[in-house]
């Protein structure tokens, strides 16, 4: 992270040598000359008549510059275009690289999401499942205990009887249920 935001202050402390560059390579270079020249003259047609609108004077004819200032003038004009627009590109590549950053991150973070919504889910169904069957346990708990009871009850009255600490008496008898064309003797 500092090391691009280094890397960016580098790349605009680079630039302003070549924007000087550019001044020096405008007086020297007779195309680069001309073409100094129509930027300038454009700029200042353009620079004149929208103070003319703006400020509410009638329109006049506009003088062109003359080459020395209009040298000066263009060669400026594009040396600071070039550094606006190094300072643009890294602004721009700073927010690219952001946006990025931060949509890798969400990225990262709806996964994570996801993935312990999935688990949860799992989680859930699990606990559910544990829940009916501790519940089927307990009642089958509950039956055998009831017939715990039952049997030893049963048999408590079984080894009384047996040892003469008590009269017999009659158990209920279960329902038979009776078959057709069988008789109960």
């Amino acid at each position: 992270m500092s090391t691009l935001k280094l890397g960016s202050l580098l790349i605009k402390t680079l630039a302003k040598p070549v924007a000087n560059s550019i001044k020096t390579q405008a007086k020297q270079h007779p195309t680069f000359k001309e073409f100094c020249i129509g930027v300038a003259q454009k700029s200042h047609r353009l620079e004149m008549t929208l103070k003319m609108n703006f400020l509410g004077y009638k329109k006049e004819v506009i003088r062109p510059l003359n080459d020395a200032r209009a040298i000066e003038s263009g060669a400026n004009f594009i040396s600071e275009a070039f550094v606006f627009g190094v300072a643009a590109s890294i602004i721009i590549a700073e927010n690219w690289r952001s946006r990025n950053k931060d949509k890798n991150r969400r990225n990262y973070v709806d996964d994570a999401l996801e993935s312990l919504e999935s688990r949860n889910n799992e989680l859930v169904e699990k606990m559910e499942y544990n829940i009916k069957t501790l519940q089927l346990a307990s009642e089958r708990l509950q039956q055998l205990e009831e017939e715990n009871v039952h049997l030893r009850n049963m048999l408590d009255e079984i080894l009384s009887v047996s040892m003469g600490l008590k009269r017999h008496t009659q158990y209920e008898q279960p329902a038979v249920m009776g078959l057709p064309g069988i008789t109960k003797d």
